[in-house]
């Protein structure tokens, strides 16, 4: 050892892909994408390293930092468009590489989609699998509950609170969650899979049978415009989106097709995501094709799943938000049992690319 302390190694950054993204090493043609990341509350609240960019040159100075030594950093991307949607990065790569810590970060419009999630895990199995870490440690202040979600689903165990541990350099000492998983611990709970009779509805996960249904309701103007959805609308990405409802093996959703329980023609989906198991919370959302509404589909289907999720996950909380501009999704929520809790502002970029002010409902196991 030299009297600076060790030689941090450094380490390949190999490119990644992960359901949907692509985890990449950055580019100087990133620039802009940092500095909108930099821009953004959320991220400038809770990374405190991008306080300083503001310029391309700063920008620059930031991606050079992250390809120093004792650290893996990528771009997260969208595998399809190549839009850098989030970052993710193994930092402080101890002695030996035995341990080390996880951090990332999603830009605005992409957030509720899982994005964190999926890059965490790509980046675990790597730190696991290829640099033969031992050890991975999750920091966040306990102010940012968004991350304690995160690090569950990712299968990292809470081990405490560091009181006073975090400055971010905006003039408050946080206390902090301390996460962490190791190579040995078990893969982050999963779901099987179930069929949920409910009348004239049955909810199951979807399948490739769904397929041509989901195309038509997905490219369907009024789902484009409140639900987030594929980029490109063929009869191939329907598969995909079909493929990725009906994998459940994270543990942190589980959708379902709704279909009349008669004919089996699709009428819909609804999904219990961001599922919480610490905090035994979760959010719900849904779509319902041209062809079924005014039916009451929508709430049928969300009270169903809702029971569901309620007994099978030993949920406690269901939310579910929706526009203010979506009327429609304020009874669909009244009627299946979600009392209106308030105003979330400028809360959600929704399909039409701009923000919306949203409703929150929410339901207890209770009520």
């Amino acid at each position: 050892m030299s009297a600076g302390g060790p030689l941090l190694e450094t380490y390949p950054v190999p490119e990644l892909r992960q359901e949907g993204l692509l985890l990449r090493p950055w580019r100087d043609e990133d620039a802009a994408a940092i500095r909108a990341l930099a821009e953004e509350p959320v991220g400038w609240q809770w990374s405190p390293s991008l306080r300083t960019v503001v310029t391309d040159e700063d920008a620059l100075a930031w991606m050079r930092r992250r390809r120093g030594a004792g650290r893996v950093d990528w771009a997260v991307c969208d595998s399809a468009t190549g839009e850098v949607v989030g970052r993710t990065g193994l930092h402080s790569i101890g002695d030996k590489g035995r341990n080390a810590e996880i951090g990332y970060g999603v830009t605005a419009g992409r957030r509720r989609e899982g994005v964190a999630t999926r890059a965490v895990t790509a980046a675990t199995a790597y730190a696991f699998g290829q640099l033969g870490l031992t050890r991975l440690s999750l920091v966040h202040a306990v102010g940012n509950p968004a991350s304690c979600a995160v690090a569950t689903r990712c299968g990292f165990a809470y081990e405490g609170v560091g009181r006073g541990a975090l400055d971010h350099g905006d003039g408050i000492v946080h206390d902090v969650h301390r996460h962490a998983r190791l190579a040995s611990d078990p893969p982050a709970t999963r779901l099987e899979p179930v069929e949920i009779a409910a009348g004239r509805l049955q909810l199951r996960p979807p399948s490739m049978t769904d397929a041509q249904g989901a195309l038509l309701m997905l490219g369907d103007a009024e789902v484009l415009r409140w639900n987030p959805g594929p980029d490109t609308l063929d009869l191939d990405e329907a598969r995909a989106w079909c493929a990725r409802g009906a994998d459940w093996s994270r543990g942190d959703h589980a959708t379902f097709s709704v279909l009349d329980a008669t004919s089996g023609r699709l009428l819909g989906n609804v999904s219990v995501h961001q599922i919480d198991r610490d905090q035994r919370g979760a959010e719900i959302g849904y779509r319902v094709a041209p062809w079924a509404r005014g039916r009451g589909v929508a709430s049928d289907a969300v009270a169903a799943a809702s029971r569901w999720a309620f007994g099978a996950l030993d949920l406690v909380r269901i939310e579910l938000a929706h526009a203010l501009e979506n009327p429609a999704s304020c009874r669909v929520a009244e009627k299946a049992g979600f009392l209106l809790e308030g105003t979330l502002r400028q809360a959600f970029v929704y399909g039409d690319g701009q923000r919306y002010d949203e409703h929150l409902h929410a339901r207890l196991v209770t009520d």
